[in-house]
C-alpha cells in the first residue's frame, strides 16, 4: 500500500470530523498541512477519497472503505500497546464506556474500584438514554456499554452482572403508600407518571401490564428519573423506576416502594458489545472485574445497594 501511517492518521481524523479545520485542530497541525497530506495520499493511491458538494464534505466509496481499514488498523495499534503493557503487569490506554441513565447511580463506582486496580487507564464515561446507547452501538463508539433491555435486532454479546429490580414508587402521602398487597388492576385508578418513549424501564413495565391486560391513566411524561422522582415527591402521581435510582430516597423515607402484586420486576443489567468486536485488553479486564462477585459486589454494596440486587455466582 503506497501510503504512510501519518497520512492514514490524517485521513482518518478528517473522515471522522468531516471538516479539515476541526481535524487539523485535533491533530495539532495547520489546515494546509492536512490538505497537503490528503492530496499526497490520494496521489499515491491514484483515487479520490473525498468529494465536496456545496460546502459539505463527503467520503467517496473508496474513502469509506479506507476509513473502515484505518479504524481497524489504529484499533489494532492501540491494542498492541495495551497488550504489551499487560504483559508487563500493567494496563494503560483509553477505555470508553457508556451507560443508560438509570445505571448512572452505580457505574461510576464500578469505574472507581476498577481504577484503583489499574490507575494508568484513562476512562471516558458517557451517560445517555437507551436510544442513544443503541445508536452508539451501531456506530461502534464504545469499548463496552451498560444497559438493561437488549435490542433484539443486533448481534450482541451480553454479560448479566447485577439484578435490576423495577419498582413502583409514590410519595409517603399517597393513598397507596401504606397499603399491603395492592392488586395490580388498582394501578389504573391512579395518576401515573411515565418515562420517555424508548426507556428500557418503561418498555419492561408496559409489556408486563400488556400481558396482564391492565391499562394506565398516564397524566405526565418526563424525560429522566431525576425529574420523575421530584414529581412523585410532589405527589403528582406514582411511577415505575429502577430501584437503583431511588435507594437513597427510600432509605430516608421521602419516597416509598409500593407493595403491588407482581412487583418488583427483576431484570438484569448487562455489559454489552458487538459479537464481532475485537476487545481491547482493558475491556477484557473490565469484563472480568465486573463479573467477579468478589470484586464488584463490595464496590457497589458500599454505595447503598442491597445484597439481593446481585447475581448469584
Amino acid at each position: 500500500m503506497r501510503a504512510t501511517l501519518h497520512q492514514l492518521k490524517v485521513f482518518r481524523q478528517v473522515a471522522i470530523s468531516m471538516n479539515y479545520t476541526k481535524a487539523a485542530d485535533k491533530l495539532g497541525l495547520s489546515q494546509p498541512a492536512v490538505s497537503i497530506q490528503l492530496k499526497q495520499l490520494e496521489n499515491n493511491l491514484d483515487i479520490f477519497l473525498f468529494e465536496k458538494i456545496g460546502k459539505t464534505l463527503f467520503l467517496t466509496p473508496a474513502g469509506k472503505e479506507l476509513k473502515t481499514f484505518c479504524d481497524e488498523l489504529f484499533i489494532s495499534f492501540d491494542n498492541i500497546d495495551m497488550t504489551l503493557s499487560a504483559l508487563k503487569g500493567e494496563l494503560t490506554g483509553d477505555f470508553c464506556l457508556s451507560a443508560v441513565t438509570s445505571a448512572k447511580y452505580f457505574t461510576p463506582h464500578l469505574l472507581g474500584a476498577f481504577h484503583k486496580l489499574h490507575p494508568k487507564v484513562n476512562f471516558h464515561l458517557d451517560i445517555v438514554n437507551r436510544e442513544q446507547i443503541i445508536q452508539r452501538l451501531h456506530e461502534n463508539k464504545d469499548d463496552l456499554v451498560i444497559m438493561g433491555l437488549i435490542p433484539e435486532t443486533m448481534a450482541l454479546t451480553k454479560y448479566p452482572f447485577v439484578d435490576n429490580p423495577i419498582i413502583l414508587i409514590a410519595s409517603p402521602q399517597h393513598a397507596l403508600a401504606k397499603r399491603e398487597h395492592i392488586p395490580l388492576a388498582e394501578l389504573s385508578e391512579h395518576a401515573f407518571i411515565h418515562r420517555e418513549k424508548g426507556s428500557g424501564t418503561r418498555k419492561a413495565f408496559e409489556q408486563f401490564l400488556k400481558d396482564k391486560n391492565v391499562p394506565l391513566k398516564v397524566n405526565m411524561t418526563l424525560g429522566n428519573s431525576e425529574t420523575i422522582k421530584q414529581a412523585v415527591m410532589a405527589d403528582l402521581g406514582i411511577s415505575v423506576v429502577s430501584k437503583h435510582s431511588v435507594t437513597l430516597e427510600l432509605s430516608t423515607g421521602i419516597l416509598v416502594e409500593l407493595k403491588v402484586e407482581g412487583f418488583p420486576l427483576v431484570r438484569s443489567w448487562y455489559l454489552v458489545h458487538h459479537e464481532s468486536k475485537h476487545l481491547s485488553p482493558i475491556a477484557k479486564a473490565f469484563i472480568d472485574f465486573v463479573l467477579s462477585a468478589e470484586k464488584n459486589v463490595p464496590a457497589l454494596r458500599n454505595r447503598f445497594l442491597e445484597q439481593h440486587f446481585f447475581k448469584k455466582t
